[in-house]
């Protein structure tokens, strides 16, 4: 697996939870699996690790100098009963890595990302062929980031690395590494494949759009995202070059790491609970939650949201509800970065409604499982939602997700309905993407919260539910789709097992 994110080093987002928990859900199933990420200067290493005796060589370009030379340092394996080991090799260049971000810094993103992933890209895949002679049975790329790795292997390394099979998941279709053609020369990208089938797209450069012809599977995080983006709405510009390769598409809803988030366990938390226990402790983590960001201990509802501030996530449809909403008797707490626009609104918006709304412009994992601890209901009012993590980490600590209807919101969240004994769902969810239907789906949570014993039976139906959000299952289904493109693609290697 190539991944600009893993989450136990570095990660911004869902990106990096997916890799860490796949890779170590594919291990336990008793795949050998290698994650190959860089080690940039906010990575956390671990106690334990080692460096490689000897660099590794990764090419970037055609000249005969335009190569990097890698250091690697590789983590301590992770070793399962089942046979599986899972490994992390990262990739050493200060130069293109060490610097205090991932993508980018304060200034904005990095000018040369797309030499910093190229890089990755081929030194994750001269890593991995050092790790197993003749190279992997199967290369998983991760995101537009690691979608050199499927064209560098398909149209430049020869014969026999153009016969591994290849996996591209899309985390996030919106973010595809658009270029100028001049990076064409620059990047060991081949003229030939710059025509409109593979890299072309409206005069430029298209990573995304050369990935997913070259490779042999493409996923998604959910099954709804893999429909939606054959349209032309969330298609971000490739649904026609998509729906003419839907045959290799196909959606694998995420988990969650059961173990990792867990309410009775989790040491972040003021309370432990679980469904039975519910009821009686997470009035505590509530306290809790409002002392710690001064919200006023009211009886009226908290809604929690944590997320990435963008337009994506459909701020601009929920922030101006806020005052009205507060007046009726909510509150808000949220915590999250991104757009500046979007900071300073919430900013203004805390500071006009004291004690009502809290506003944390941070990236706070440990809050972000007191926000789940402790709000009644967690909102994600997403414009597009690939899959989303979040509604399923509130669902798993009893927060009920008020939610729109796409992607993997749909897939995870199930309207309430009924009364009573026939009551069934998980979540509130708004008709439609618009301000007035996110509006309409937080009057019902408000009045879900003042019924009371309908919302405590919610909370119970919800977490349970959680429960059945392991990596288990999606790892297996990932693990077949390796095994038969393994088979299709070429015999079987002895091992029959890395990736």
């Amino acid at each position: 697996m190539i991944s600009a994110e893993l989450e136990s080093l570095a990660r911004t987002g869902g990106l990096g939870d997916v890799v860490e928990a796949l890779s170590l859900a594919l291990a336990e199933l008793g795949l050998d699996v290698l994650v190959v990420t860089p080690l940039y200067g906010v990575t956390r290493l671990p106690s334990l690790t080692t460096r490689w005796p000897e660099r590794v060589t990764a090419r970037w370009g055609w000249g005969p100098s335009d190569v990097r030379r890698l250091g690697i340092v590789e983590t301590e394996p992770v070793r399962f009963a089942s046979g599986g080991v899972r490994r992390v090799a990262l990739l050493d260049d200060p130069e293109l890595f060490g610097r205090d971000g991932i993508y980018g810094d304060r200034r904005g993103p990095f000018d040369d990302n797309a030499l910093r992933f190229a890089v990755m890209s081929r030194g994750g895949l001269e890593v991995a062929e050092r790790v197993w002679p003749g190279g992997p049975d199967v290369i998983h790329a991760h995101d537009w980031h690691a979608t050199f790795a499927v064209l560098y292997a398909r149209l430049v390394m020869g014969p026999r690395w153009a016969r591994i099979p290849s996996v591209l998941t899309v985390h996030n279709l919106q973010f595809q590494g658009v270029l100028d053609e001049s990076w064409l020369d620059r990047l060991h990208l081949p003229r030939a494949a710059y025509r409109p089938e593979v890299l072309w797209h409206e005069g430029r450069v298209n990573l995304m759009k050369g990935a997913t012809a070259h490779a042999d599977r493409i996923t998604t995080v959910s099954p709804t995202y893999a429909r939606e983006i054959l349209g032309a709405e969330e298609g971000c510009g490739l649904a026609l070059h998509l729906r003419a390769h839907a045959d290799k598409l196909v959606g694998i809803l995420n988990g969650i790491d059961l173990a990792r988030w867990d309410p009775r366990t989790d040491g972040a938390i003021a309370a432990r609970f679980d469904e039975h226990t519910a009821k009686a402790q997470r009035p505590v983590d509530k306290l809790a939650l409002e002392k710690e960001l001064g919200l006023d201990p009211r009886a009226g509802p908290l809604f929690g949201l944590v997320a990435r501030l963008s337009w994506q996530k459909g701020l601009d449809l929920l922030l101006p509800l806020l005052p009205e909403l507060v007046n009726r008797g909510a509150r808000f707490a949220v915590v999250g970065e991104g757009d500046r626009g979007f900071e300073e609104q919430l900013a203004y918006l805390a500071a006009a409604h004291p004690g009502r709304i809290a506003a944390r412009i941070a990236f706070d994992p440990a809050l972000a499982r007191r926000v789940y601890a402790g709000s009644d209901f967690f909102l994600v009012p997403s414009r597009f939602e690939p899959c989303g993590l979040t509604q399923m980490y509130a669902m798993r600590y009893g927060a009920i997700p008020v939610v729109t209807d796409v992607g993997g919101l749909h897939d995870t969240v199930d309207p309430i309905v009924g009364a009573r004994a026939s009551e069934t769902g998980t979540g509130i969810v708004a008709a439609r993407v618009a301000t007035d239907a996110v509006h309409a789906a937080c009057l019902a949570a408000m009045r879900l919260h003042a019924d009371g014993r309908p919302l405590e039976r919610a909370v119970v139906r919800a977490m349970k539910r959680a429960g059945a959000f392991g990596w288990t299952d999606p790892a297996a289904k990932y693990r077949r789709s390796y095994e038969g493109l393994v088979a299709r693609r070429r015999a079987p290697a002895a091992s029959g097992r890395s990736a």
